[in-house]
């Protein structure tokens, strides 16, 4: 894990944070920041795992001018007002700040960043508190740390689907867009998932996942079969 003072010299010859603010450097990590907008899942259609949302399912609330305030259970997404630019030698792991997790407000535990992800961070705030509670831009939210990677990876972010690359709205989930979804949808011959095809979705994937095992177990005995 990358120290503080490592930080800040990527801070100035890498521009890993935007902005660049010394005072928010502690120790390993660098304190991230709440923006200002904010959205909320605002549809009563049920979610569907596969299944494709829109923004319209969403409304946006700008912090800057209405109060909102959190209920108890519920959750929205947010977004930290920091822009980060991630190495493609290193990866990173967003972490929630004891002050704002025993206030009942949970920020995304072990949220993970991609070598080479470039982006505001989008993250889920949940209220786990018996009470409402008012979400104000500007707040230290959340904390980012930093890893050195073994080896400069294969597959940085921009070489992987990189659905939430160069993000700078809050990003709702694009899971559809996952290739195994994808390709599901094309051997169906359709342009996204219903409710009537989740169950053939997930058999789908299943027998991919049963496929894929089947294929390595047979690469793997035909190699043993050459030694003996």
């Amino acid at each position: 894990m990358l120290s503080d003072r490592d930080l800040q010299k990527l801070a100035l010859t890498h521009e890993l944070i935007t902005p660049f603010d010394p005072n928010d450097f502690e120790g390993a990590t660098i304190n991230l920041r709440l923006g200002q907008t904010i959205r909320k899942y605002n549809s009563n259609e049920s979610i569907i795992l596969g299944k494709e949302v829109f923004e319209d399912d969403y409304l946006e609330i700008d912090l800057s001018e209405n109060d909102f305030f959190l209920k108890p259970g519920e959750s929205v997404l947010i977004q930290t007002y920091e822009f980060i630019n991630v190495p493609e030698t290193l990866s990173a792991r967003v972490y929630e700040r004891y002050s704002i997790k025993s206030l009942g407000l949970m920020i995304s535990p072990a949220h993970y960043l991609n070598p080479g992800y470039r982006g505001n961070i989008s993250l889920l705030a949940i209220n786990h508190s018996a009470v409402p509670i008012r979400l104000t831009p500007g707040i230290k939210i959340c904390q980012i740390g930093f890893f050195a990677l073994s080896s400069i990876p294969l597959k940085p972010y921009e070489k992987q689907d990189g659905k939430y690359m160069d993000a700078k709205d809050v990003s709702i989930s694009k899971l559809h867009l996952d290739r195994d979804i994808q390709e599901f949808l094309k051997q169906k011959g359709i342009s996204r998932v219903s409710d009537d095809m989740a169950k053939a979705l997930g058999d789908h994937l299943m027998g991919h996942i049963r496929e894929s095992a089947k294929r390595l177990a047979d690469t793997i005995r035909n190699e043993q079969d050459l030694f003996l």
